[in-house]
């Protein structure tokens, strides 16, 4: 019998409380409270149990688990969550998208660079003109020089237009049938994939979505605990028939579901009920997501 177990069964006996007492104070079977009094941690359902089972015996009998922790932490188990290798997410550029506005632009410029020597010179001509015919006594009407300006900048125009195009000599029914010959993309559908057990955890990955949406129903007394591949705590309980967690993992990379009496858990993610691969009361459930 470990010293742990036999400072808790000796302080039970001094406040004169049986097993069969503590087992309806605590809802833990009256074996897994033997075996914490001998000290045989092994026996319980898993060695994470061990710690709350062992914190729950003490507060029913009126000690404070800390320093009932600190004193027996040789004894106590201290299980170290598997540890997972996962590939990082990796931050994705998206470049922006390639337009032809500078080639545009760029096109123009001859043109542009020919209207304007144009004008130039049209101008020029004008005023020379009119300067002549002031020294001549000859009046030269803007109309005129008016008509021959639009006359050379039509000719410009039509011969430096960038967006006239030359007839390839595809008629509108070739062009029809090769937009009807173009394929769409497939569209990628979420899904959620099996990976692969090892021990009483089943690995899964999340595919073809940016959301990871989970929802857990409890169809009578289990046991519950919710964390990421940091160790974070979402829920952690034993919740009872009836109960409903739903959370939004969307923004983790690894969410790690554990289920004691997992016969009366239906958990479902992005809409899709999950089918535990091991038919075992205790397993867990190891879901990894990359946002693509």
């Amino acid at each position: 019998m470990s010293e742990l177990g036999q400072h808790l069964k000796e302080v039970r006996e001094q406040k004169q409380i049986s097993l069969d007492d503590l087992q309806r104070t605590t809802k833990i079977q009256k074996r897994y409270l033997l075996a914490i009094e001998e000290g045989r941690f092994e026996t319980l359902p898993g060695l994470f149990y061990a710690r709350a089972f062992v914190k729950t015996y003490a507060e029913a009998i009126g000690l404070d688990s800390e320093p009932l922790f600190a004193e027996y932490r040789d004894e106590l188990p201290n299980p170290r969550r598997e540890s997972v290798e996962l590939p990082s997410r990796t931050e994705r550029s998206k470049a922006p998208p390639i337009t032809n506005k500078k080639k545009r632009v760029t096109s123009f410029m001859p043109a542009l660079i020919w209207v304007a020597l144009v004008l130039i010179a049209v101008v020029g001509i004008w005023v020379g003109a009119k300067w002549l015919s002031q020294q001549s006594g000859e009046v030269v009407t803007p109309d005129e020089t008016s008509e021959n300006l639009d006359a050379d900048l039509g000719t410009i125009s039509e011969v430096d237009d960038p967006e006239s195009e030359p007839n390839t000599g595809e008629t509108d029914e070739e062009e029809e049938s090769a937009e009807e010959v173009t394929e769409e993309e497939p569209v990628e559908e979420a899904k959620l994939v099996f990976i692969e057990s090892r021990g009483n955890t089943s690995y899964f990955e999340i595919e073809g979505t940016d959301q990871f949406k989970a929802f857990v129903e409890i169809s009578d007394r289990s046991y519950v605990d919710i964390k990421n591949g940091l160790g974070n705590t979402f829920y952690s309980g034993e919740p009872t028939t009836g109960v409903e967690i739903s959370e939004d993992f969307s923004a983790e990379e690894e969410i790690i579901f554990n289920f004691g009496a997992s016969q009366n858990v239906q958990l479902t993610i992005n809409e899709e009920p999950v089918e535990f691969p091991l038919n075992n009361a205790h397993q867990k459930i190891n879901v990894r997501f990359s946002e693509e």
